[in-house]
């Protein structure tokens, strides 16, 4: 399948994202604004400022933005192991997130997720694929860096990239 082009992204209306992306955005300003250095090993992608600008900018070229509830689980056992002192700091950079981007939750219940589909995803994954699926008349983007829930998305023809493709390819810079 061929990686689609900076153009026909940017035309797209709904960009869904996982839990990784998310986290590596919240990472990334903890240890760069709030000086919580031992955040830097949790970042992956992100190793400086133009980075995260890339993916900034990515990310607010799409009118809308959804995530799944399973993914705001999935921060809260990320930040549940950081030091107490410094969660509701986090807490405060994911609701600034959300606000920021215009973001919205989407509950899918486990009893509506295929079984099967759980048992080999999970049900952060289910939950994305199933989200992107309700929307497939728009044409979503499914944004993350599990390469399982890509090859998932790609499947299933849901378009899906890697944070790493944007970060060093389809914004072409």
């Amino acid at each position: 399948m061929r990686k689609p082009s900076r153009s026909s992204i940017n035309r797209r209306d709904l960009l869904i994202l996982d839990t990784g992306p998310i986290r590596e955005l919240v990472a990334f300003h903890a240890v760069e604004e709030l000086g919580f250095h031992k955040l830097r090993n949790h970042l992956r992608f992100f190793l400086d400022g133009e980075a995260y600008e890339r993916c900034t900018d990515f990310v607010g070229s799409f009118r809308r933005k959804i995530t799944s509830a399973s993914v705001v689980a999935e921060l809260h056992s990320w930040i549940r192991e950081t030091d107490s002192d410094g969660r509701i700091e986090l807490w405060k950079r994911v609701y600034d997130e959300f606000r920021n981007m215009g973001m919205d939750e989407d509950v899918v219940k486990l009893v509506d997720m295929d079984m099967r589909m759980v048992a080999n995803y999970g049900p952060v994954d289910t939950s994305i694929l199933e989200i992107a699926k309700r929307n497939s008349g728009v044409d979503p983007l499914v944004l993350t860096i599990d390469d399982k829930l890509a090859v998932a998305c790609k499947r299933a023809l849901i378009t899906a990239l890697n944070l790493n493709e944007i970060i060093y390819s389809v914004m072409g810079r």
